[in-house]
């Protein structure tokens, strides 16, 4: 027997094909000339035919196309569709969920300048917003009482944040004149839910996330054993180095934290998945091209799922390009369950 495959191309792309059923094709059977076996006896039956004995081709449709069809790619096919197929591995997954974080000043590198002693102000040399350096002169005073004329200077590099005086004002000794924060580097409040609270650890890595989607990576510091009365929540605190200008002090956020995590034996690409008439799929290759295998998920994160039954770590599976395969499934009529791997 030799199999014949028949291959269907994709309309739109004409890339893809299908490699629908294999058919038995008789070599040298030409049912258009076969001669007609000659009967002997008259009675209408060949000397080669019984009536109890079966047609040799009883149940076989040519019309029809037997089960196990896949999706057939060439590697520069592959290639051009962008098809990946990678190794199941073992590996940890995790669960994460989503809390609003405030961006604060960080107050160990806030520092404030106030006068030496009760004082007039001179002259005033920077505003709100200025970059200084430490050492930079801010303003100049005279002292109240023995009318000695001094000056204030940045304790450390930053930017003013709050300026409290103007010339020809008197100020305290107590007096906060200038804020100077380094901005490079800020808290992050995150407002946790109760339920939540056994969940968190110091050390566990956050990724804040903007409102224009950037992000920037943190890690708890510090968490709050009081519920706040207004807003019921405790709060987690990171420290944010060097990020942007979308985490200034005052920004509403989004924290992303893995709250759960588990070493699985079978780890593929969340990507892989794909859902036919409500059964989670993955494509493996096989003899008939790309087939669908259905998968019984765990837990899953951002990139990756655990897969707890219908395939093992070292089985091969489409990680990139399993969206396409499903399109031209579907596209192409062809049946879903059609070639199962199990």
């Amino acid at each position: 027997m030799k199999k014949l495959f028949v291959v269907v191309a994709l309309l739109m792309s004409g890339t893809l094909v299908v490699n629908a059923q294999s058919h038995d094709e008789h070599e040298g059977h030409d049912h258009a000339t076969e001669p007609v076996p000659h009967d002997h006896d008259g009675d209408g039956v060949s000397d080669h035919e019984t009536h109890d004995s079966p047609d040799e081709h009883e149940g076989h449709d040519h019309g029809e196309e037997a089960s196990g069809g896949g999706v057939a790619l060439t590697s520069e096919m592959m290639q051009k569709v962008g098809i990946k197929v990678y190794e199941a591995e073992s590996g940890t997954v995790s669960r994460s969920s989503i809390f609003p974080a405030e961006i604060k000043l960080n107050r160990d590198t806030t520092v404030a300048v106030s006068p030496r002693y009760p004082s007039i102000v001179l002259e005033v040399f920077a505003e709100i917003g200025d970059s200084v350096r430490a050492g930079d002169v801010l303003a100049s005073l005279e002292n109240r009482e023995t009318m000695a004329v001094y000056t204030v200077a940045a304790p450390r590099d930053g930017v003013i944040i709050s300026k409290d005086l103007a010339p020809g004002e008197t100020a305290g000794d107590d007096q906060v004149l200038f804020e100077v924060a380094d901005l490079s580097s800020v808290w992050a409040d995150i407002s946790v839910f109760p339920q939540y609270q056994h969940l968190l650890r110091k050390g566990m890595p956050v990724t804040f996330i903007a409102h224009d989607g950037h992000t920037a990576r943190g890690f708890i510091r510090y968490i709050s054993p009081i519920v706040s009365h207004e807003t019921r929540t405790f709060t987690a605190r990171c420290i944010l180095e060097g990020a942007d200008e979308d985490f200034t002090p005052g920004a509403f956020v989004r924290a992303r934290i893995n709250i759960e995590s588990v070493d699985a034996s079978v780890v593929i690409s969340r990507e892989a998945v794909q859902t036919l008439e409500g059964e989670q799929v993955v494509f493996v290759p096989s003899e008939n091209g790309f087939i669908t295998a259905p998968v019984k998920l765990g837990l899953t994160d951002e990139i990756n799922a655990q897969v707890l039954s219908g395939l093992h770590e070292g089985d091969k599976y489409v990680a990139v390009g399993a969206f396409a395969l499903k399109a031209q499934m579907i596209t192409s009529g062809m049946d879903p369950h059609a070639g199962h791997g199990h």
